[in-house]
């Protein structure tokens, strides 16, 4: 695979990725729980197919377990969708839930306080808190999950089918996944790199990438 392989799926997929994305865009002005949803997707995500894991997350929604579920609840879905580590996942999501619930006087109840982490001037410092704050976010999925609702302009998803395709294509050395918050940091700067060689842009590049390997546009 060449740099010009990748220009050229872009071109021929270019109308289905940006619609894609305006999708992602359209996330910016939903509510708390929309965003949480995504966030359970892409915590899902992790050694699991999208598919799985957003068909996991769909469910999870239409029973009403995505906001009030327990952890067995959340997990057997989660089994059902061949969704793997499902005990482990089911325990990131209802943590990160009550992190992030934060009860008032007006609503006694759990209030999903997500939208207000995000700060749309500061990327960067937002990645650093959901990783740093929540359950089973790494820099990959925070990265993702910002892609996801609209702010992915200047992060990259390093996910490990992305640094198959890079190493395929000589950019980086070896398709290890980075093991800290530095080593993701200069694999993303490569893709910005890569990004600009390829004119693809770097929100783009990752839809494009999965595209190649899969047939298809996802999330």
């Amino acid at each position: 695979m060449r740099p010009e392989d990748v220009r050229q799926a872009y071109e021929e997929r270019e109308n289905e990725v940006n619609a894609r994305l305006q999708d992602f865009d359209r996330l910016r002005d939903s509510s708390d729980e929309r965003l949480f949803k995504e966030l359970v997707f892409v915590i899902l995500t992790s050694q699991s197919s999208a598919k799985s894991s957003w068909e996991a997350t769909e469910k999870l929604e239409s029973r009403d377990l995505l906001l009030d579920g327990d952890e067995e609840q959340v997990a057997d879905v989660l089994a059902e969708n061949d969704v793997a580590y499902e005990d482990r996942k089911a325990s990131f999501i209802v943590e990160n839930r009550k992190k992030l619930s934060q009860p008032t006087l007006v609503n006694p109840g759990t209030g999903l306080k997500l939208r207000d982490k995000i700060r749309p001037d500061d990327i960067d410092s937002t990645r650093d808190w959901l990783v740093d704050n929540l359950s089973g976010v790494g820099y990959k999925a925070a990265s993702h999950f910002l892609r996801n609702i609209g702010y992915g302009d200047n992060v990259a998803i390093v996910s490990k089918h992305i640094l198959v395709k890079l190493n395929e294509l000589g950019v980086v050395d070896s398709a290890e996944p980075p093991k800290n918050r530095d080593e993701y940091l200069e694999l993303e700067r490569k893709l910005r790199e890569f990004s600009k060689d390829t004119v693809v842009p770097l929100k783009e590049l990752d839809l494009v990438l999965w595209s190649m390997e899969t047939g298809e546009v996802f999330k």
